[in-house]
Parts: C-alpha cells; sequence; structure tokens
C-alpha cells in the first residue's frame, strides 16, 4: 500500500498536457464544505459554492462566485445563514498536475438569522488552494478562504461576521 501512495505521488508531479484555466477558456465547479463564522459566537455550518472561472492569461483568470452558509441553531441562538455573490481574480502557478492558487475577490452578502436583524453587507474574500488534474477537462480543487463584510449597504447595524471555510469542489474546464 505504501508503495502505491509513493507511485501515486511520484506521478503526480509529473508535467503534463494539462494546464490551468488558460486564456479563453473557462471552469464551472461546485463544492462543498465547512463554513466558521466568527461574530459574538463561533459557529461552524455548511457551505455550498459555484464559480465560474475564465481566463485572461496562462497565470490569470476572472472568477464569479455565488455561495451560502447555513449554521445551526447554538445555545441561545437561532439558525443563521449568509449567502454571497463575489467577483474576482485568481492567479495560479500552473506547473504540475497540482495547480497551487491565490483568490482576490469583492463580495456582496445577505445576512439573516443568528439573532441579527437582516442586512446587506459589503466586503472582501481572500483564499488559498490548489487544483488537481483528474483528466484533461476535470479537476477536483481544495479550497480556503475568508471572507469579510464590514460595509453595511442596508438593513440592521449589528452583523458583520467573519467566516472561513474549507471546501472541496469538482470542477469542468471547457
Amino acid at each position: 500500500m505504501m508503495r502505491l501512495g509513493l507511485v501515486l505521488l511520484a506521478v503526480s508531479c509529473f508535467p503534463t498536457s494539462t494546464f490551468a484555466v488558460g486564456e479563453g477558456e473557462a471552469s464551472l465547479s461546485g463544492g462543498v464544505g465547512l463554513a466558521v463564522a466568527f461574530q459574538d459566537h463561533t459557529r461552524a455550518g455548511l457551505q455550498v459554492e459555484a464559480r465560474l472561472l475564465r481566463g485572461i492569461s496562462d497565470a490569470w483568470a476572472a472568477r464569479l462566485g455565488l455561495q451560502t452558509a447555513w449554521y445551526p441553531a447554538k445555545s441561545d441562538l437561532p439558525p443563521a445563514h449568509i449567502t454571497a455573490q463575489s467577483a474576482g481574480l485568481t492567479w495560479a502557478a500552473d506547473v504540475l498536475n497540482l495547480v497551487p492558487f491565490v483568490d482576490l475577490g469583492v463580495a456582496v452578502a445577505d445576512i439573516r438569522g443568528g439573532g441579527f436583524t437582516p442586512s446587506w453587507r459589503l466586503g472582501g474574500q481572500v483564499g488559498l488552494g490548489a487544483d488537481y488534474f483528474l483528466r484533461r477537462h476535470l479537476t477536483l480543487s481544495l479550497l480556503v478562504h475568508a471572507d469579510y463584510f464590514p460595509l453595511r449597504l442596508a438593513g440592521g447595524h449589528d452583523a458583520q461576521p467573519t467566516q472561513v471555510s474549507a471546501a472541496l469542489y469538482l470542477g469542468h474546464v471547457f
């Protein structure tokens, strides 16, 4: 079993003909993962996200995203959810089957529940991740990102949560 693991590790490190989202290419991926919100109380929940990337160059891609996180009731706090739409840029170091990337963006969030007055907030996103090419047009990705929503657009003044999430994505490059 150990030998098989070493062989798979060695094979995954060899350069192949697969590339990250290149100029003119696009990628659609969806993922599920753990989300943690930090406000007065730390809460863990589930996040689902869809991402669309369009290659600007071999290293840069424009990104649109839609994510929603659900947080269950905790002690005296009712359930909460945060839904955010985002736009940003992704930079990828495309050298191997494993492609690390950095993700930066701006997000608008609809925050509801959790004892807070519903509100719309504007904030930023920063993330680190890696794509692994299972096949030329099929990727498995891990992305860890933080969202911070400090600016109130509408609604209550009391909710400006920070959330951190880690999720696995399955994507198709076309």
